[in-house]
């Protein structure tokens, strides 16, 4: 369940992220943020899903997705934590955040991944019916992601 939670909490945050950037102070667009954007997506709409119902094909997912998002966290970084720069602070704490997000994931994901006696450790899997809940939740969010990605 915590699995799920922090999978869906990290693809939302840096989906939110980019597209706050992109729609409001209109940072263009790049190979790093669309990876990093598809990697958020399917972060918090499939993996969190998949981990529901299938423990390791979930964590290899948020993995692969964790990973994706790594490439634009450090060329964001560059940029935010740049001496010269002057940027405001608030991008800097928004970057800790997010990096600390990004690692925490990945942590997690590899000690599933590459830990033989790992799977069936960690918090309980919920009942029939938060699994419902839970499912609709990403379902929801995935069909308006792609109501409305040719806008973006």
């Amino acid at each position: 369940m915590t699995r799920y939670l922090l999978y869906f909490l990290t693809g939302v945050a840096t989906a939110t992220v980019i597209l706050f950037f992109r729609g409001y102070v209109s940072v263009p667009h790049n190979v790093y943020s669309d990876v990093a954007l598809l990697a958020g997506m399917v972060l918090f709409s499939t993996a969190s899903w998949v981990t529901l119902f299938r423990i390791k094909i979930g964590t290899l997912l948020a993995l692969f997705c964790s990973l994706a998002m790594v490439p634009w966290l450090v060329r964001a970084g560059l940029r935010v934590w740049d001496a010269a720069a002057d940027v405001p602070q608030v991008l800097q704490v928004v970057h800790a955040v997010m990096a600390a997000l990004v690692f925490f994931t990945l942590v997690v994901s590899s000690r599933y991944v590459f830990s033989r006696g790992s799977w069936g450790s960690g918090t309980a899997a919920p009942g029939p019916v938060l699994k419902v809940l839970l499912t609709l939740l990403p379902m929801a969010v995935l069909a308006g992601w792609l109501l409305v990605q040719n806008k973006l």
